[in-house]
């Protein structure tokens, strides 16, 4: 299929809206120019619901005009030209959709439909439209061939299943698979039938044991392969699960562990109160090195030596100690001086000699209190100034110590208050239940595993029952004349049977592996991946269908997480062009926002290879999409044009539209050039407001 032309009325803000798509098999791209908000969206559903329907759109979404009333009726039209290449060459048709609805209603009406052939004769009219429509454009195929940049994400983003189930649906209707899986269907009630026929004729009572084994077999397989089916499914969607669960955990590790942070803290608090402690005796002990006797004797060592070479002379000299009034103090108890004289009192030179040491007694006392100081300086000196003091050496211990716990306790003490920080921002993390949640999946996810493995050997076993069973329908009606017609039909079956069933298997394997060889050539060139240097090596679709990214290493990336914005759109487009090359199918890929998030090299790229691979390119672009891609766009681009929305003026548009109806305006423009109907007012930004003013 190739469009041609559509015409829109009533369609939202599309309102007499024509366009006109490139047939040019060089020119082969069309562009549609549009700002945000001018109907690029719209244009796309409006494509979509005119060839495939109702069904193409979502449930509530209404296609009249915003400018009818509420209560108003509105009438929708969308018309379709578009050719299709048969083997009696090439034919035309006209489609016309159309539908009533009421402003504002909650239930959308059906539309209804018309299809024509375009004949040089004239026209005629195309009975079934809505199957003759599915021949030119299965709707199974909409989403490959219509895309929006956004929601074509979905075939690597999301649950982990539910991306599965796009590809493979995607895969398997541009492949034509369902139509194998119709003819198998077919073969398998041709059997079944064939079996009926030769036991009702035959009525031998082990044949009809065998039949009602076989068919006990038939509905067993196909129930089986169903589950093996939904385990696989919910084994993707449990590791899917799992491996969130598993980054929330990691997150929630990372920023902290409620329990483990208050028992750190704990801790940490515990080991601040030993270091203040240990602080205060270090400091005690460097206090108590600045006022001791040590402290005297390293300040004053010199001068202390000084005076006690002083005292020691006196020492010689018998000034001291001193013990004169001691020592005459002493003679007068006794009777007689130490010379041998008499003390008597009561002899007159005794007495004498008595008063006369009484008067030394008294001179004495005068000086004895300076000598008694001197002799107490004498004997305490001599601790002064024997020996090694050494107090340099335990002061430098006791600084150093006192030194290193005051760096503990102020370290320990910023450990407090990080911990304090961190407890206070993760009150509502709770790892334990992160923990517990992933560990719950994981427990899931294994069981689902191993109830995996025993359907398939279930399988197995029933696949290998009933070949053993149609052997021994085949021996029974062998034995007789009436059955042996039977058991050729039945061995022409199973054949077929086989034929179709590899065939199936083959198509499966061999087409999914070239649309992944493809994907992967066009993923590469689009994003310009240096197979020795890049961070991205290549993009592969699983046998399981799924499309996954291979790093450095044969590292497995994640496409939703480690792949950038543009990276992600990129390989999605690669999927589809890939898709559509592969099948062959001949048909427009339509796309919605391709280049968001792109830009330089990958943006460029991704417009040359689309164009290169698609046999009609339908691209919705806006003007920074088009921005760095004029020269390509030059080459390749037939038709193009322009959407505004006059609800754009005064602040985006420069000239008045001439009309405040909700429907956007369609030019000639091209992606370079302007008109009084789209020109756009310059941006403002930061810099340039700077200078105005």
């Amino acid at each position: 299929m190739r469009l041609i032309k559509a015409r829109f009325d009533g369609f939202r803000l599309l309102d007499g809206a024509e366009f006109n798509f490139s047939t040019d098999r060089e020119k082969n791209v069309t562009v549609i120019r549009a700002a945000n908000e001018s109907g690029k969206t719209t244009l796309l559903s409006a494509l979509q619901w005119a060839l495939f329907g109702d069904e193409a759109l979502p449930g509530s979404y209404t296609t009249i005009s915003m400018d009818i009333p509420e209560g108003k009726v509105g009438t929708t039209t969308a018309e379709i030209t578009y050719e299709v290449e048969t083997a009696k060459g090439t034919r035309r048709y006209r489609l016309v959709r159309s539908l009533s609805d009421r402003a504002g209603s909650a239930n959308r009406p059906k539309s209804t439909v018309e299809l024509e052939e375009i004949k040089t004769t004239g026209s005629d009219s195309v009975p079934n439209v809505e199957s003759y429509l599915g021949q030119h454009m299965p709707a199974d195929l909409r989403e490959v061939f219509f895309t929006d940049g956004d929601r074509a994400l979905s075939f690597i983003e999301g649950r982990r299943a539910d991306q599965q189930k796009r590809v493979r649906r995607a895969i398997e209707q541009l492949m034509g698979l369902p139509l194998l899986d119709l003819a198998l269907d077919h073969v398998k009630k041709a059997e079944r039938e064939i079996r009926a026929k030769a036991d009702r004729v035959a009525g031998d009572d082990k044949l009809t044991e065998v039949r009602a084994q076989l068919e006990a077999l038939d509905e067993a397989i196909p129930d089986t392969e169903l589950k093996l089916a939904t385990a696989a499914e919910e084994i993707a969607n449990l590791g899917d699960l799992y491996s969130r669960a598993d980054r929330a955990l990691q997150d929630a590790l990372k920023r902290g562990n409620k329990e483990e942070v208050a028992a750190d803290l704990a801790k940490i608090e515990k080991q601040l109160a030993a270091s203040e402690a240990r602080k205060r005796a270090a400091d005690a002990e460097q206090a108590g090195l600045l006022s001791g006797l040590e402290f005297a004797k390293e300040m004053m060592g010199p001068k202390l030596k000084a005076a006690g070479k002083i005292l020691e002379d006196l020492r010689k000299k018998g000034q001291i100690p001193n013990s004169t009034v001691p020592v005459l103090e002493d003679r007068l108890t006794h009777a007689e001086c130490i010379c041998g004289e008499s003390l008597d009192p009561n002899d007159t030179d005794g007495a004498r000699r008595r008063a006369h040491i009484l008067h030394l007694i008294e001179d004495s006392r005068a000086t004895d209190a300076l000598k008694a100081r001197i002799s107490t300086l004498y004997y305490e000196s001599r601790d002064l100034t024997n020996g090694k003091v050494g107090w340099k050496d335990k002061y430098v211990k006791a600084y150093s110590t006192r030194l290193s716990e005051q760096e503990t306790y102020e370290d320990l003490g910023r450990q407090t208050a990080e911990l304090e920080v961190r407890l206070d921002k993760i009150k509502d993390n709770n790892v334990q239940s992160a923990r517990e949640m992933r560990d719950t999946y994981l427990q899931q996810l294994s069981s689902k595993r191993e109830q995996s493995t025993r359907l398939d050997v279930t399988l197995r076993n029933l696949r290998q029952q009933r070949g053993e069973q149609s052997k021994a329908m085949e021996t029974l009606l062998a034995r007789e004349s009436k059955g042996k017609r039977f058991a050729a039909e039945l061995a022409a079956a199973g054949d077929l049977r086989k034929i179709v069933e590899q065939t199936l298997v083959t198509m499966k394997t061999r087409e999914v592996d070239a649309v992944s060889r493809r994907m992967n050539e066009l993923f590469v060139q689009m994003i310009g991946a240096d197979p020795d240097r890049a961070m991205i090596r290549r993009a592969a679709i699983t046998p399981d269908f799924n499309i996954i990214v291979y790093g450095r290493n044969e590292r497995l990336l994640d496409p939703s997480q480690d792949l950038n914005g543009a990276s992600r759109r990129a390989l999605t487009i690669a999927f589809i062009l890939a898709l559509t090359q592969v099948s062959g199918v001949d048909a427009p890929n339509v796309i919605d926002t391709p280049l968001g998030m792109m830009t330089g090299y990958v943006k460029r790229e991704v417009v040359k290879v689309a164009a290169a691979s698609s046999s009609q390119l339908i691209l919705l672009l806006t003007p920074d999409e088009i921005n760095g891609c004029e020269d390509i766009l030059d080459a390749v681009a037939g038709e193009i044009v322009t959407m505004t929305n006059p609800a754009h003026y005064p602040v985006m548009l420069k000239h008045d539209p001439g009309t405040t109806d909700a429907r956007v305006i369609v030019c000639k423009c091209d992606h370079v050039s302007s008109c009084e109907s789209c020109e756009r007012t310059a941006p403002v930004t930061s810099r340039s407001s700077q200078e105005t003013a």
